[in-house]
């Protein structure tokens, strides 16, 4: 975990996610690097991504 809520976590993954998207283009390799921390983080919580955005509160 990396915060002390499980919210914690989700609201980081939706930061990865976002900032693989948005520099998907210009930062390929940090993008891929982010995207691939967010799958791990999410997946300690049984979620993917795509779920882990959907649960934030």
């Amino acid at each position: 975990m990396v915060g002390e809520h499980p919210q914690d976590d989700l609201l980081v993954v939706v930061g990865l996610c976002l900032y693989a998207r948005e520099f998907e283009t210009a930062e390929p390799r940090n993008a891929e690097r982010a995207w691939m921390l967010a799958e791990q983080l999410a997946e300690r919580h049984g979620l993917s991504p795509a779920e882990a955005v959907l649960q934030l509160e």
